[in-house]
């Protein structure tokens, strides 16, 4: 049985570090597939070690609930990074852009310019752009398409203030992309202080997290009885009820170290 058990785990791990997974034929998740199964296989393979180390379904079932997790806890960490380094590059591009303006370029041509030296994130768009500004659409519909690339509040307030200055023209272009540069360099100086601050509650958060349940795997570990006290009804009770408690007190002390997100203007 334990045998069995080791190869579904290895075949679990092959998943989660490369594995294909064959797509459904018209099936159009509103998750993402791979992530929900990563989700599975480690939780799977997280309850597979534990109780092939401690002997007891309960405690092993509520390792393997989170361990689930991991791999949205993951994903999570790197998409709000990417968000941090994409909202932290809007203050070079607009640099770049009233320097652009400042030399006598159209805002159409300077935003071009300025995309091209700074680079990722707005390269990636930057063919779409070029592409509405010479065969129509204009700079209005180029800068939706940077707005929905970018899918952040950032994106929508800085698209949409280029495109009001640039069907307004005039003089004041300057100093409307001065004030908008100074605004959104100093919330991105303000978000990336937060976060250095908030660094050691995130690390207490995750310690609160593990450390009962680690001291649960030592206790059933080395001792017998509390191994068989576990694995009673009432046992299952008490790891289901610090089970809730621990997930619900690790998310709250997260949304209580997190920085609110500006409202969104525009959606996809």
């Amino acid at each position: 049985m334990r045998g069995i058990a080791v190869l579904s785990a290895a075949g679990a791990v092959w998943v989660l570090t490369g594995g294909v997974v064959p797509p459904m034929a018209g099936y159009r998740p509103s998750l993402n597939l791979r992530l929900v199964l990563y989700g599975v296989g480690s939780g799977f393979v997280g309850f597979v070690l534990t109780y092939g180390l401690l002997g007891t379904v309960v405690p092993a079932t509520a390792f393997g609930v989170l361990a689930v997790t991991i791999p949205f806890q993951i994903a999570g960490s790197r998409e709000r990074k990417c968000q941090a380094a994409a909202s932290a590059a809007w203050p070079d591009l607009l640099a770049h852009i009233r320097s652009s303006v400042a030399a006598g370029l159209t805002l159409p041509d300077a935003y071009v310019d300025a995309a091209e030296r700074v680079g990722k994130p707005f390269s990636e768009t930057i063919e779409d752009v070029r592409r509405y500004l010479l065969f129509g659409g204009g700079f209005t519909e180029a800068m939706k398409i940077v707005r929905d690339h970018a899918n952040d509040p950032t994106a929508d307030r800085v698209t949409m203030t280029l495109i009001v200055a640039n069907e307004t023209g005039g003089h004041r272009v300057g100093e409307v992309l001065s004030m908008l540069s100074a605004s959104v360099a100093g919330e991105s100086r303000l978000r990336s202080a937060h976060d250095a601050a908030m660094t050691e509650q995130r690390w207490t958060a995750g310690v609160a997290l593990a450390a009962p349940w680690a001291i649960l795997a030592l206790s059933i570990a080395t001792n017998p009885q509390a191994s068989s006290a576990f694995g009673t009804p009432t046992g299952g009770i008490v790891v289901g009820i610090g089970l809730a408690l621990t997930i619900a007190g690790y998310l709250l002390a997260r949304k209580l170290a997190a920085l609110s997100d500006a409202p969104r203007m525009f959606r996809s």
